[in-house]
Order: structure tokens, then sequence, then C-alpha cells
């Protein structure tokens, strides 16, 4: 017997929770904090990156569903999601004033945005690379996938908790 819908775990495919969590990443890229902030964070906040970005596809890829829109199942904030934090930004900056950026920062934000529009002119292979690390999803689906992202990681930690005090009993 199916279980209604309601009681349904939403399927997340697994290559949008991120393999390693974004504040590991900060620690590994240290000596680079600049460019690593560029493209995890300042990039979000570049026009055209955020609307190469939101075009990527009519749907949602956790759930399948249409964003808003005519097709929409739900209508719902959509967010940006980063599936890997491994990259940094080879780009230039955009001057405070620019109208490529998307919003200024809040704060305690990180305040510098790329300039992601002259990037894919100048380095179009690795601006593809930026791209393909984040994808649009319904605003829902983003907790959904970091609340996974949490659980495959809490059970990690306990796995190799086991492993390494029964190596240790040895």
């Amino acid at each position: 017997m199916k279980k209604p819908k309601s009681k349904r775990k939403k399927f997340i495919p697994l290559f949008l929770v991120p393999k390693v969590r974004k504040r590991h990443v900060i620690p590994i890229f240290q000596a680079f904090e600049i460019p690593w902030k560029l493209f995890a964070e300042g990039a979000l906040r570049n026009r055209f990156f955020h609307e190469e970005i939101m075009n990527r596809g009519p749907k949602c890829l956790a759930c399948d569903r249409h964003f808003n829109g005519e097709n929409a199942a739900v209508s719902s904030k959509i967010e940006k999601h980063h599936h890997c934090y491994l990259r940094l930004c080879i780009g230039k900056l955009l001057p405070p004033d620019s109208d490529d950026i998307y919003r200024q920062a809040k704060d305690g934000e990180f305040p510098l945005v790329p300039d992601c529009r002259r990037c894919k002119a100048e380095y179009p292979e690795y601006y593809q690379g930026c791209i393909k690390k984040i994808f649009p999803v319904h605003g829902k689906c983003h907790e959904d996938i970091h609340e996974l992202e949490k659980l495959l990681f809490t059970n990690l930690k306990k796995k190799l908790r086991a492993d390494f005090l029964s190596a240790a009993n040895l």
C-alpha cells in the first residue's frame, strides 16, 4: 500500500549534497580566503551570474517540479544551492556601484562581488566550472538538501568513530 504523499520522504539526488561542508572548506582555502569567498558568497550577488543560474532549467533538481509559473506545482522562493564549495574565483572585482550587483551585502556578509560577465568572456571554461557547482532549487528543497547533508555527515561521523574505536581496541 502506498503511503500518503504527506508521509513519503522526498528523494533528494545525492549529487546535490555537498561532499565537503562549507565550514570544512574554509580552513582548506585559508590562504586564499578572498578568491574563495568571491566564489562561495560574492558570485551569488552578481546579477549576471544569478540570472545564468536561474535560467539553468525550468525544474528544481531536488523535487523535479517546475519553478514558479504556469506549470508550477507550488509557488516558492527559489534559492541558489552550492553542491560544491571547492572553487576559487579568478576574476576581477566589480566596482561597488556596478549595475551587475544583484544586491548589496548585508551586515556581516562578504562585501566584494566578482565581475562574472567579464570572466565568462575572458575565461569561458573556468566560468562554466563555477556555474556547474550551483543550482536553482525551491526554498523548501534547499532546506531538505541541507537536512540530508546534516544526516549523512552525522552518520559518517558515527561510522568513523566506531571504526576508530574498533581499530584502537585491537
